[in-house]
């Protein structure tokens, strides 16, 4: 196990993922942040099923920074419930890690 974890977020336009990416990069708060392509979601919100495009992100930092990720993805994202999903990275390159490390501190 190490102490990186990827957050994945979907964002309701190229450029919400785009600021959000930003402003976790300006924060200091991810490494790295990678868009996706818009993908087609469907969820039940509010007890009705929806269906919207939407563009992942996937965002690369420090386990010990997630909480403060969350909070800031929270604050820059215009969904009243963002869904925020986060993987611990059970390995990882060394050169990659001591990147991650180097780059998110404060």
């Amino acid at each position: 196990m190490t102490d990186i974890v990827e957050i994945h977020v979907t964002c309701p336009t190229l450029e919400v993922a785009r600021e959000l990416s930003h402003a976790l990069l300006d924060g200091r708060l991810a490494a790295c942040c990678n868009i996706g392509k818009e993908v087609d979601s469907r969820y039940l919100w509010q007890g009705k099923k929806e269906r919207h495009d939407e563009w992942p992100l996937t965002i690369k930092t420090r386990a010990d920074l997630f909480d403060a990720c969350c909070g800031a993805i929270r604050t820059h994202h215009p969904y009243e419930t963002p869904a925020i999903v986060g993987f611990a990275v059970d390995h990882v390159d060394a050169a990659t890690a001591e990147w991650i490390a180097e780059v998110t501190k404060a």
